[in-house]
Formats: structure tokens, sequence, C-alpha cells
């Protein structure tokens, strides 16, 4: 099995060492097409990048799973869904995912992942539990496994009225992701809440009982821009339950 793993950068040089480490430390029986994506950095952003594919290339870390490739990209892009794109345009793993610059991937995080797509041959994309970080790199919160309908996932409830869909643990198969036309490039905050709508046109999504992920709180990231992003989720889309602000959570 062979996973890609993308993740988008810009100005990323605070945390990234930590999200890289996170993926490339992996152990299992599986193969890690990793590729970073960065949107011309004018911070250490790239040349944290280069050290671990230097390592990786050079052989100067030890490995745990069959096989870990590392791949760069450097230019300017449209915003992060854009990134996605492109990065996931030059995999060609089974199984997809991406990781943000200053998320996580927990130990053992792929090897749970790829048991669960073997076990259960029918999944075509999965989420498991996300815990939640500081900006020490302490976990502050445990995450919690939720239950979600494919109805309304489809029809935009998951996150202004029911559990948001955390990408950082959800995972699936290039199939669905082909079908579903990949990201709206066009979108910078919101392009993950009309990925899971489209998947859900499709596809179930399991819930995996298994900590996969840390999300970590911080000021900078995107996500904190919570209102931004359900104003342009509304702009694409009549969001249900925009209207009440109490329940966004």
């Amino acid at each position: 099995m062979r996973f890609s793993v993308v993740t988008p950068t810009s100005n990323s040089e605070l945390y990234l060492a930590e999200t890289i480490e996170s993926v490339i430390s992996q152990k299992g029986d599986f193969e890690i097409q990793y590729v970073i994506v960065d949107n011309r950095s004018s911070d250490r952003t790239l040349e944290i990048a280069q050290y671990y594919q230097r390592l990786l290339s050079n052989e100067g870390i030890r490995t745990q799973c069959s096989k870990v490739s590392l791949k760069i990209m450097s230019e300017a892009d449209k915003g992060m869904y854009d990134a996605i794109n492109k990065g996931f345009a030059c995999t060609n793993g089974e199984i997809m995912a991406w990781i943000n610059s200053d998320d996580v991937y927990l130990p053992g995080a792929l090897n749970a992942v790829a048991r669960g797509f073997r076990d259960v041959p029918k999944v075509m994309w999965l989420k498991g539990i996300t815990s939640y970080m500081n900006e020490h790199s302490e976990i502050v919160e445990g995450g919690q496994c939720y239950l979600y309908d494919r109805r309304w996932i489809e029809a935009g409830y998951c996150g202004p009225l029911l559990p948001f869909i955390q990408q950082d643990s959800v995972f699936w198969k290039r199939a669905l992701w082909e079908r579903a036309g990949g990201c709206d490039g066009s979108l910078r905050l919101a392009g993950d809440y009309f990925l899971w709508c489209s998947f859900a046109r499709y596809e179930p999504l399991y819930s995996f009982p298994r900590y996969l992920s840390c999300f970590r709180h911080s000021a900078a990231q995107l996500s904190a821009q919570i209102e931004e992003y359900w104003r342009e989720a509304r702009r694409k889309r009549d969001v249900p339950g925009l209207a009440q602000q109490s329940l966004i959570k």
C-alpha cells in the first residue's frame, strides 16, 4: 500500500519540522509518497524542507516503513487548496491525505489506517480521532469519535450544526478523489468543507475509533478565521444553520 500525503506551506518555519517528522517516522508495511508544496515562503520553510529531503536521499535518517520519498514544489499558488491539488497531481498512491504544516500525525497512525482499509475493502474514506495541542506541542484535549450520516454531510450540516469533519484525521482512496474532482482550488478557507460534501455524494464516511492526529491551536492559523471560513462557504452555497451563530463551534 502506498500513501500520498501533501503538506501545503507558506512561511511555515515554526512547526514544519515537527510536521515532517510525524510523517516520515511512520512505521508499517507501506510506502509514503510525501509532497511539500510551498508558496514561495520568505522564511526558512524551504530550507527546512530541503534539509529533510537531503536526509532521506542520503539515508541520513532511518525510516521505519517500506519506503519514504519527499518531493518539494516551490511556486506561487492561488491558496492552500490550489497547492493541495498540485501536490496530489504528481502522486499515485492508493491512499491520500493532507496534513497542514502546524499539525502532526501520531505514532502508528498510518499503520492503523492501512490496516483499516485492508480489513474492510469497501471503505472509501474514513475519519479517525483528532486530539488538540497548544503552541508548545502539549496535548491539551483528547478528541472524540463521532458518527457521521452521509446525507447530513452531503447536505452541509457537518460544521454549522453537527460535529465538524477535521481534515487532519481524514484519509481516502484515490478513486474517490478522482470521482469528486479534487478540491476547489479557488477557495482559500473552506475547501475541505466542500470536498467532504462532494465525497458524501458517492460514499459514506466511516468513523475510525483510533487517535490519528493532533490539531494545533495557534492564533496565526487559517482555521482561526472561522467567521470568514463560513462567509466563504456561504458565498459558494446556501449553508444550513449559518444564521444560527450560537451553533457554530
